[in-house]
């Protein structure tokens, strides 16, 4: 089983533990930990040594993550006032939504200068097969014309 930064006890406002995580991004608890075990999701330990997932980790991962009010565990911890992690929570989780829209299309805008650039490394290429075929067409021509040069008078008058 592997444990991702397990340094100790964390504290912050966004920590849901796994079934909250699943819940959260509408999926099993055994696909949760299947990925936490392969590494595509990552965990800490929570106040109280248990297992938990950052909100910011499910976006990274999922996209879109939907919490209930009451599943943010930073409410008692921090301010004694669940009404105000919650929020806070709901913020966070806002802005970190938008960030991640906000990154798709950067993305999406990089896929698309990409092909650009791939389209105009195909033409290149294309366009330097095309060179060296002209250029070899043009040295055979000057080969014929160097071979006519060459012939005698009588030679050139009788085609022969």
């Amino acid at each position: 089983m592997s444990e991702q930064h397990d340094a100790g006890p964390v504290t912050t406002q966004t920590l849901l533990n796994l079934t909250q995580a699943a819940e959260a991004v509408g999926i099993t608890r055994k696909t949760l930990y299947k990925h936490l075990e392969s590494g595509k999701l990552s965990a800490v330990r929570d106040s109280s040594g248990k297992r938990a997932v950052d909100v910011s980790e499910l976006i990274r991962v999922y996209g879109k993550v939907q919490l209930p009010e009451p599943a943010v565990n930073a409410g008692k911890q921090l301010h004694g006032n669940r009404n105000v992690a919650s929020g806070e929570a709901s913020e966070a989780l806002q802005g970190m939504q938008k960030e991640l829209v906000q990154l798709r299309e950067l993305v999406q805008a990089m896929q698309g200068q990409q092909q650009l650039l791939l389209e105009d490394a195909r033409r290149r290429d294309e366009q330097a097969a095309e060179l060296t075929r002209l250029q070899s067409e043009a040295d055979e021509l000057r080969r014929q014309l160097e071979q006519e040069r060459n012939k005698g008078f009588w030679a050139r008058v009788f085609k022969g």
